[in-house]
């Protein structure tokens, strides 16, 4: 007997088919899964519809897929990229606007995508809390922008449950960039131009509001000159961008690409560049260095603790975590150890061992010794090892120990930390590995604390933090692979605060005396504590992570990436992966670590050839 279909999959048939027509692209591939929403190369995610497929669910499946076969038709990366602004606050906006711009020209074309974009939306920033805002703080101001845009492309105005949130940023948007964004619905259908005039916009918002940021202003002088190139450089341009493609290739055949690649990167590299790179141990200590002028307080940090993992767990239990947590790797070490040996590779290439012979002195060449027996009067020859270009290194794994990591993800995560601690210690590479979570759900003793001072208001952050370190970068892997199985310990996994743990990990960072520092961040979300967005900003823990990422990224010598699980961290970082579920987790951490470990491989060549 068959058994009968369920009817919601003829609807996930046909939203497929209109995903793929909208978007001119019969590749690509589309899936429905509990999991986030999601677009990466030709795979789209989409929300599951449930059976009983209620209007709104409806609407706003089909205008998740709608949004995103718009991006896939009408948007270019690498234009996007080349105009993309360096500060955290600046890309969002950025980004708001883009999305607004390819969504406008769907939604004037047809009237029922016009409907499910607009449905999608409602329910996205409402999910966001924007619907609850009562103040500026309260309200991103990327998200203001990107409703007004929106407005002034379509006629739209805002869905009713957001008017508030822009109508308290209106007045402020329309007094300092009013005149621009009345002029982006001549430019909506041309990418470079609508670029140009965000970036425009973004410098009437943000002009003297964020004097750190130093770098949009730079990078809008340099896009005022780019105006002025001629007609031919400027189609020369475009033909680029929709000629470049992007392809993944793990096999051996994409190895020897990526290392052809490499070669020929050497020949394009500058001498400015190499003046940065050497000057960049000298800019840690800049980082953080107007901190206290953010606007972030910390109510107390009298319940904090920065704690070894083996403290808060006896022998005996964090053996028989570590049993559960062996039990799992054997199941996915496959696929995870292909890649790391990949980087192990990489980096014993860069290690290799060069000698000097026929040398009158040195350590003594025994492969030449039987000339010696045939003729005695031979001299002796001896040998010398060359210095090798190789930076000594510390990689720093920062895990996210929230509780919405509870489960396959904070598993994959210290599976793919066991497992790539252990291929960088086999290649002489520092590994440190720590987590960040709270010590209790509501707030603590900071609350308590709080509550017994009166509840004064704007009192900052409000939970006690807990900063684990598994492994120090010191302690050798064999003494400290235990400590892992302490992730699967159930109670372990609270909130999260991220802008506090990223400053704690580079602390920590910038004291090694490595010449290279890499700081990776796993994460599946923003920054949340209840107790601290309770009487403070909704966006206050977010704002204060882009203000500790933009510092790390711009001031300091440490190597910042991130990736994130189910959740878009490229809005944070520079560089920075989102996949899509945790099982991609092990992949995309090694293939991080070996873009940043051939980069630099590509530098130190290149400085190689300007000595010799």
């Amino acid at each position: 007997m068959v058994k009968p279909e369920s009817p919601s999959e003829p609807f996930k048939r046909a939203v497929a088919t209109a995903v793929r027509s909208l978007a001119g692209e019969p590749e690509l591939e589309v899936n429905f899964s509990s999991e986030p929403p999601s677009l990466k190369g030709l795979k789209a995610r989409l929300p599951t519809p449930t059976r009983s497929l209620p209007p709104h669910e409806v609407a706003f499946v089909r205008g998740t897929g709608d949004a995103y076969a718009l991006k896939k038709a009408y948007h270019n990366e690498k234009i996007h990229a080349r105009f993309r602004p360096s500060g955290a606050d600046s890309n969002a906006i950025f980004e708001a606007a883009e999305t607004a711009r390819v969504e406008a020209i769907g939604a004037l074309a047809m009237e029922g995508v016009r409907q499910n974009l607009a449905a999608q939306l409602e329910h996205r920033l409402v999910a966001k809390g924007l619907s609850r805002a009562t103040s500026r703080e309260e309200a991103p101001l990327a998200d203001a922008v990107g409703l007004m845009v929106r407005e002034r492309l379509t006629g739209q105005a805002p869905p009713a449950p957001l008017k508030r949130a822009v109508d308290l940023w209106r007045p402020f948007i329309d007094e300092r960039a009013g005149r621009d964004l009345a002029k982006l619905e001549g430019v909506m259908r041309d990418q470079k131009a609508f670029a140009r005039l965000t970036r425009a916009i973004l410098n009437d918002l943000i002009h003297g509001e964020e004097p750190d940021q130093g770098g949009e202003e730079d990078a809008e002088g340099e896009n005022s000159q780019n105006q002025g190139q001629s007609e031919e450089q400027e189609s020369q341009e475009q033909s680029e961008a929709g000629e470049t493609e992007f392809t993944e290739d793990h096999g051996e055949e994409g190895e020897d690409a990526d290392a052809e690649q490499s070669g020929d990167q050497v020949e394009d590299l500058s001498d400015s560049e190499q003046a940065e790179d050497a000057m960049r141990p000298n800019r840690s200590q800049q980082a953080f260095a107007g901190a206290e002028n953010w606007g972030y307080k910390i109510y107390t940090p009298q319940f904090d603790e920065e704690i070894s993992a083996s403290d808060l767990c006896d022998d005996e239990e964090l053996s028989r975590l570590r049993t559960f947590l062996d039990q799992q790797l054997a199941q996915m070490q496959g696929v995870v150890s292909r890649l790391a040996n990949k980087l192990q590779r990489l980096l014993l290439a860069q290690q290799s061992r060069q000698w000097e012979f026929d040398l009158e002195e040195g350590l003594l060449d025994t492969s030449r010794l039987p000339r010696i027996i045939i003729d005695p009067m031979y001299p002796l020859s001896f040998k010398r090892e060359k210095d090798t270009d190789f930076r000594d290194t510390v990689v720093t794994l920062l895990l996210d120990n929230s509780g919405s990591m509870r489960g396959r993800p904070i598993m994959v995560a210290a599976m793919c930390a066991d497992i790539l601690g252990r291929t960088l210690e086999r290649c002489a590479v520092k590994t440190e590995i720590l987590g960040f979570t709270t010590r209790a759900w509501k707030g603590g003793q900071s609350r308590e604390k709080w509550t017994l001072d009166g509840k004064p208001t704007n009192p900052g952050r409000l939970n006690d933090l807990r900063h684990i370190v598994y492994k120090s970068a010191d302690e050798p892997w064999r003494r400290a692979k235990k400590n892992l199985g302490l992730m699967m310990r159930e109670g372990l996994l609270k909130e999260n605060i991220d802008g506090e743990a990223l400053m704690w990990a580079h602390h920590r960072l910038v004291a090694r005396p490595e010449q290279r520092k890499v700081l990776m961040v796993i994460s599946d979300g923003a920054p949340v504590d209840d107790s601290t967005l309770s009487v403070n900003s909704g966006n206050y823990l977010e704002r204060h992570l882009r203000r500790v990422i933009d510092d790390i990224e711009t001031k300091s010598s440490v190597e910042l990436t991130a990736i994130g699980i189910g959740h878009d961290v490229t809005r944070y970082y520079k560089r920075a992966v989102t996949i899509v579920d945790a099982e991609q987790l092990g992949g995309a951490m090694t293939t991080q670590l070996i873009s940043l470990f051939e980069e630099d491989h590509v530098r130190e060549l290149h400085a190689a050839r300007k000595r010799a």
